[in-house]
């Protein structure tokens, strides 16, 4: 066996001290007929994370690979995420990504997806579906994943579980590399590499539950904040359209319409309450040139606009504007 690791495992950790040996576990439970390593990077936890990571790190030394933070990065504004702290040191064939707070349920999961990927070089991404858990209900709810290989597919939803996505990594620094100055502002760092991949390979999906998404009590995508609701779903939107427009490339006018029309389902009625006139506006003038696609949309959103407009403050009992 090869010395070197042909998979490199990516963690991002903070204040995870409640999850992070469920994480790690998982990572450790992995049988693969190759080498793996686990590089883990706490972002200055407060909470004693880092000492259980320290502790893992004793145990299995020629495994996981930790560094910690002095002081908390995202606090100072610095670049952040699995490319900027793990992507550099990693030195697998192919990068699998899993953060704290989430843990994979499948022994062979890195086997079978690396067995996919190693014989169909054409692909360079491979993902399954997860089991989702409420921690504050401390209960599953539902699976959640399924397929979503082509770009088309992508650009109108987003079906890619983070924990399961083994990647390339000629891919994730190609990426990481072309679109270093688009990122900044992204609220979300998995996506983007979803919709890269999707344009420089093929992407695979493994119809099988190979881990546990965790729906923790705030997030930037699940917040109980209105605005901050709203924007990460712009944010969603934005993104799709700087990667279009950096990588060149165009859709015809079916393909179009058919991302515009996810856009203003997701946006418009979260837009008519927070009164975003300039999303309210160019939904106007996308809608006067595809008058279908309006009546499309009200009968979409009929239940959910009725709500808006007779149960309001029900609906906006659970947020903060």
């Amino acid at each position: 066996m090869n010395d070197l690791p042909l998979v490199s495992i990516s963690c991002i950790t903070y204040n995870h001290a409640s999850y992070i040996k469920e994480c790690i576990d998982g990572f450790l439970m992995q049988k693969t007929n190759f080498n793996f390593e686990v590089l883990i990077h706490d972002d200055h936890s407060t909470d004693g994370t880092e000492e259980i990571i320290k502790e893992y790190a004793k145990q299995y030394p020629d495994i996981i690979k930790p560094l910690f933070e002095k002081e908390n990065q995202y606090s100072l504004g610095k670049p952040t995420g699995s490319a900027v702290w793990n992507l550099p040191r990693a030195r697998g064939k192919y990068i699998a990504m899993c953060e704290g707070d989430d843990y994979w349920i499948d022994p062979y999961k890195l086997q079978k997806q690396v067995d996919f990927l190693e014989s169909h070089p054409d692909y360079g991404m491979c993902y399954t579906k997860v089991k989702r858990f409420v921690q504050k209900n401390n209960k599953f709810i539902d699976e959640w994943g399924g397929p979503n290989e082509k770009l088309e597919d992508l650009l109108e939803r987003n079906t890619v579980p983070t924990l399961t996505a083994v990647i390339r990594s000629e891919i994730y620094s190609s990426y990481s590399k072309e679109l270093k100055k688009e990122n900044k502002n992204w609220l979300m760092g998995d996506y983007p590499i979803w919709l890269y991949s999707s344009i420089k390979s093929r992407i695979h999906y493994l119809d099988e539950i190979t881990g546990v998404y965790r729906i923790c009590n705030e997030s930037a995508s699940h917040s109980k904040s209105l605005i901050k609701t709203y924007t990460f779903r712009c944010n969603f939107f934005q993104i799709k359209d700087q990667i279009m427009k950096k990588l060149k490339v165009t859709l015809n006018e079916s393909e179009y319409n058919k991302i515009m029309k996810a856009k203003y389902f997701e946006l418009l009625p979260l837009a008519l309450i927070l009164n975003d006139t300039k999303c309210i506006d160019s939904a106007k003038q996308f809608y006067s040139k595809n008058p279908k696609g309006f009546r499309e949309f009200m009968i979409l959103n009929l239940s959910y606009m009725t709500k808006i407009l007779l149960k309001i403050k029900y609906i906006l009992k659970g947020y903060k504007i």
